[in-house]
């Protein structure tokens, strides 16, 4: 039980760190825009993920330099389109949160920005593939127990976070408050992107 607990906390120390998947999260539940379907894709990109943790897939990344330059550009991209789009929001001349603005997007729409957000990140996956695959190494004989544990994280998290943007939704859906959440995500989205993007630049020139 206690190998179970130790990847419980494994997981939510590597979760619940602000990200653009958590802010992504959020985002969705403050609006009531697909939430639950938002975490569950969500939950299930970073079971994958986690599955994958054990089979190595993080030597993938030292073998072949090139997938991660992709996957650091891929990233990169997406998280500075999205906060372009996200900080140009903010400083429209007149920002509100009315039904037009909060009209839920297709299901195919969200299903696609969900994985994004959470396939789409070099640091995190790269980090949790080697963290989580490095922690379930020991325990060979325990490690489904351990897989769990972090499998439960993710539940935890994603659930816990967006049901709770959902309860306080009328409060930080208020003009000024959702001004200041879309201008924190936009700010981090375009730092890590550009980080990204640096790093993957970096990987060409050196």
């Amino acid at each position: 039980m206690s190998v179970y607990f130790n990847g419980l906390i494994l997981g939510l120390s590597l979760i619940i760190a602000l990200g653009p998947q958590n802010i992504f999260l959020i985002r969705q539940g403050v609006q009531r825009n697909h939430a639950l379907l938002s975490a569950t894709i969500c939950f299930i990109c970073d079971m994958i993920l986690i599955a994958a943790s054990v089979t190595g897939l993080h030597e993938l990344f030292i073998m072949h330099p090139t997938l991660q330059l992709w996957m650091l550009l891929a990233g990169g991209c997406f998280l500075l389109f999205y906060a372009q789009k996200t900080l140009q929001s903010v400083f429209k001349t007149m920002i509100n949160t009315d039904e037009e603005q909060l009209e839920p997007k297709k299901r195919f729409q969200i299903i696609l920005l969900a994985m994004g957000f959470s396939l789409l990140n070099p640091h995190a996956i790269i980090d949790s593939l080697v963290i989580i695959g490095g922690g379930s190494s020991q325990y060979p004989d325990q490690r489904l127990f351990f897989l769990m544990g972090v499998i439960t994280s993710s539940l935890l998290w994603f659930s816990s976070l967006t049901f709770t943007a959902r309860f306080f939704s009328e409060v930080l859906a208020r003009n000024a408050v959702w001004k200041g959440i879309e201008l924190v995500s936009g700010s981090l989205m375009l730092s890590i992107g550009l980080k990204l993007m640096y790093e993957g630049t970096k990987l060409v020139w050196y």
